[in-house]
């Protein structure tokens, strides 16, 4: 997405840590919108990053720009 001023800047995020063998997985989805979801375990982590998909898809800060084109 571009700012106002014509730069870029990051309105959403997905930050997935696979530490290793015998770990717990860890997955945070943010939005600039005010979304903040953390999710600990193989099971919670794939569900956080299917709704994270979704909420890309409908959030208003980030189709905006998709209505016009």
């Amino acid at each position: 997405m571009t700012a106002a001023s014509g730069g870029s800047r990051i309105v959403a995020l997905l930050r997935i840590s696979a530490p290793g063998r015998d770990t717990t997985p860890s997955v945070r989805s943010w939005c600039s919108c005010g979304r903040d979801l953390v999710a600990f375990g193989q099971r919670k982590a794939v569900a956080l990053i299917a709704d994270h998909a979704r909420h890309r898809a409908v959030c208003p800060l980030l189709t905006e720009g998709r209505e016009a084109a």
